[in-house]
């Protein structure tokens, strides 16, 4: 038990180094405006957790009423997997986005939008991860961790939420949130053991989406890293 919680904590290690990172060097150090934003992304990343689970047993109560029983068939599943846990999380999260960016008290980026939806994504990994820890071997505890892929999917909605913003078309929110989404749930149907028992290289579906979260991680980090273009540094409002 002991090795199980020391292992849980040092998978927290990349997600808390991530939004750290992003806090204090991405922007000029004396930007405590910026800095209290990201603080107040990643305490309602937190809060999203209480009405992740509140929206996930209102979908719970909407499958129950339709003789939809989980682990029943592949299409239960999927509803539990793509519209109780992925769509639930993805929601809740994007509406703490814009929570956190409603009482933003200065002219935040297309940048700052993509760090606020990373940070709002980490707050909930990392609550997550400590529930999840609750039964789960020590290897998928360390991949959870070095993944990130809340934050991934907190890169791709933060961008296209940002270019929402940029181009007055709010087109984009619904591309951002849809694509995190279907990744999100493609992700969770993929290490179904029903889906898996249909043929065992369904596994390559989850293995290949694992992938692409460390390449989305790479491109996260390679888009504060390099000279950016002037558009995302642009004041938004």
């Amino acid at each position: 038990m002991i090795l199980i919680v020391l292992i849980a904590i040092v998978s927290l290690i990349p997600s808390v180094a991530l939004y750290f990172w992003m806090k204090n060097k991405v922007r000029k150090p004396e930007d405590e405006a910026f800095k209290q934003t990201c603080r107040s992304a990643l305490l309602n990343g937190f809060l999203a957790t209480v009405f992740i689970l509140l929206i996930s047993g209102a979908f719970a109560v909407i499958g129950g009423l339709l003789g939809i029983k989980e682990g029943a068939s592949l299409p239960a599943t999927a509803y539990h997997k793509f519209i109780k846990l992925a769509f639930a999380e993805e929601l809740v999260k994007s509406l703490m986005l814009w929570k956190t960016l409603k009482k933003a008290n200065y002219a935040y980026t297309w940048q700052d939008m993509i760090i606020f939806m990373v940070s709002v994504s980490i707050g909930f990994e990392i609550l997550e991860a400590i529930v999840y820890a609750i039964g789960e071997g020590p290897i998928p505890i360390l991949i959870r961790g070095i993944l990130i892929m809340h934050g991934g999917f907190g890169f791709i909605e933060g961008w296209f939420y940002g270019k929402a913003k940029y181009t007055k078309n709010k087109i984009y929110i619904v591309i951002g949130f849809v694509i995190a989404w279907l990744l999100h749930g493609a992700y969770d149907f993929g290490l179904n053991d029903q889906f898996l028992a249909l043929n065992p290289n369904n596994a390559y579906l989850s293995v290949s989406l694992a992938g692409f979260s460390l390449v989305l991680l790479v491109l996260l980090i390679a888009f504060f890293v390099r000279k950016r273009k002037p558009q995302y540094l642009e004041p938004l409002q």
